[in-house]
């Protein structure tokens, strides 16, 4: 992966810079990802917060995820991108939506977590590991 990675919304007001390789790269499957989206899941990139930094105006809009911890994600007021978010569960993370991506190519996806909210008329691939919940210890980024 080339660092830094960066990305935005829409319209450009909201930018964003990577500055280290993420913990991990996954696809999220759950309820809470799939409405906040509108999408069969969302490709997120688990980046250090502390490597990871915002210019422009951005919103936030909190909820209670199907782990019980609170979201916090992150969208551009005027175009509605919805590009990151944070986490009570493990504040030195931020999940970045790989879509938002300068170069979305750059996403290499390694397991699929919360499975067992995937929608039936979504194929996923057979060879990432599956996880009934967040993925494990290191790619969340928990030492």
């Amino acid at each position: 992966m080339k660092l830094p990675l960066s990305g935005g919304c829409l319209c450009g007001q909201v930018r964003y810079e990577i500055t280290a390789e993420p913990f991990g790269q996954g696809n999220c499957h759950c309820r809470a990802c799939q409405r906040a989206t509108g999408g069969a899941f969302v490709g997120a990139l688990l980046v250090p917060a502390a490597a990871f930094r915002v210019s422009g105006e951005y919103r936030e809009y909190a909820v209670t995820a199907d782990s019980g911890n609170e979201v916090h994600r992150g969208f551009c007021p005027t175009c509605g991108t919805t590009l990151f978010a944070r986490t009570t569960r493990i504040p030195t993370m931020r999940p970045v939506f790989a879509a938002t991506l300068d170069e979305p190519d750059q996403f290499k996806p390694q397991a699929d977590f919360w499975v067992n909210h995937t929608q039936p008329w979504v194929p996923m691939d057979p060879t990432l590991p599956k996880f009934k919940r967040d993925p494990p210890g290191a790619m969340a980024g928990k030492k």
